[in-house]
């Protein structure tokens, strides 16, 4: 299911959308961009518009008790190493109003830098160093013995994301060239890149190709790249890519996600990010993987499994299962492998076997819905005969014209160009079983 696009290579945008839905979603995530991963294995996420920081245990499934509320501007996000958290406050443009905070295991918050403009992805590096990039092209580091912040050199604006190895390598995404039209908006000429700055002081571009690269996150001598959409900034249309922190070749891993945020990556295995419009934390774990299912009857396209079978059939072997979602009824059996006691997966199924709204549901933005792209989704029961089922439903958004020319740039009616769409084309189905106690 891999794409190799070899050394220096880019991420072609695919043809069409592959079935390749191999994401976990862990939690609710209201309009998030920074994730960070701290020393416990507690996974937090910023939740910009309600101003807080969020911690989600991934043993648990639960909430951490604690979070910083009331915080504007939270963006990118760092564990450190004594417990505390990192957080780069975006706060505007006018006068360089933005800033970096440390909060210490016992809530305090302190300033580490101020009078910057648009901070993005923060990291740690093995020293308990942080860095952090600014739109603006600045790469800044902070030294946790003296307390001074450097600008360690700059890159391409707009920059995003920024990893940093174990030898000093500092790896950063340029989310690409873009050129302002006659018109006032704009628009994208030239794709992303990932470039590196060696512990030598060489700084080279190790892939390229991406457009609208996001964060990056490193795990061994893997370096994972979010891009948020194509270049005609389709919904669903974001790539999770692996790039090889040395040679730079790459692999596309997941396309067709909508907008997938700041990854990190966690010492138990899977890769954590945020989609900043479907409200989730989400992860990807190369180590356990979906496997293509049968599709379901009556129109369903395509399922994928994990844990075990998915057989539509009442009755035999294994443990029943319904979903209806308005006048789709999916019955089936779930076959579990041996020893496992959670088995979950996807199944798609197409838009029009459903009676809904298809239009925009806020297309005047406020705090609670800044966005484009929230449609109407399914209401779902699920039931099995044994254990606990549960789901979630995701759209899949069309790819129909190009978002820009934008209209109405700025306010609160801000819309996409005319012959735009992005109307759910499918509806996928996530489920997960747990046996019973």
């Amino acid at each position: 299911m891999l794409r190799a696009l070899g050394a220096g290579g880019g991420a072609a945008e695919p043809e069409a959308a592959r079935w390749v839905p191999d994401i976990t979603p862990c939690a609710f995530a209201h309009y998030s961009f920074g994730t960070a991963v701290d020393s416990a294995g507690f996974v937090w996420f910023t939740e910009f518009n309600r101003r807080r920081v969020r911690g989600w245990n991934p043993q648990t499934g639960q909430f951490a008790a604690g979070s910083a509320a009331e915080v504007p501007g939270l963006y990118g996000l760092a564990a450190g190493l004594s417990g505390e958290l990192f957080a780069g406050l975006d706060l505007g443009d006018v006068g360089s109003p933005g800033k970096i905070v440390r909060w210490s295991g016992d809530g305090a918050a302190t300033p580490l830098h101020e009078k910057i403009t648009r901070p993005r992805q923060l990291c740690g590096d093995a020293a308990g160093h942080l860095y952090a990039v600014l739109e603006g092209g600045q790469v800044l580091r902070w030294d946790r013995a003296t307390g001074a912040v450097a600008e360690v050199f700059c890159a391409q604006s707009p920059l995003c994301g920024i990893a940093v190895g174990p030898d000093g390598s500092i790896y950063v995404s340029e989310y690409g060239v873009f050129d302002v039209a006659p018109e006032g908006y704009s628009r994208p000429l030239t794709p992303g890149q990932v470039k590196v700055r060696r512990p030598t002081g060489e700084v080279a571009v190790l892939a390229k190709g991406f457009w609208r690269a996001r964060g990056l996150a490193l795990q061994g001598s893997n370096l994972y790249l979010c891009t948020e959409s194509n270049r005609a900034d389709h919904g669903n249309a974001g790539l999770l890519v692996r790039i090889d922190s040395a040679t730079g070749v790459a692999e596309t891993l997941l396309d067709d996600l909508d907008y997938p945020q700041f990854p990190a990556a966690s010492a138990a295995g899977p890769v954590y990010f945020t989609l900043g419009r479907d409200n989730r934390l989400v992860s990807y774990d190369a180590a356990a993987p979906f496997r293509e299912g049968e599709a379901p009857p009556r129109g369903g396209a395509k399922s994928r499994v994990r844990g075990g079978r998915l057989v539509w059939e009442e009755s035999g072997a294994g443990i029943g299962f319904a979903l209806r979602a308005q006048k789709c009824v999916l019955r089936g059996r779930l076959l579990p492998d041996a020893g496992v006691r959670r088995m979950d997966g996807w199944l798609e199924i197409p838009a029009e076997r459903f009676a809904l709204n298809r239009e925009d549901l806020y297309p005047v933005h406020d705090a609670e819905h800044p966005g484009p792209g929230l449609f109407e989704l399914p209401e779902v029961a699920w039931s099995s005969a044994a254990g606990a089922l549960r789901g979630e439903v995701f759209p899949r958004r069309a790819h129909e014209g190009c978002r820009w020319p934008m209209r109405e740039v700025g306010t609160r009616l801000e819309a996409p160009a005319a012959g735009f769409s992005e109307q759910p084309v499918a509806f996928r189905f996530y489920f997960c079983w747990t046996a019973g106690s």
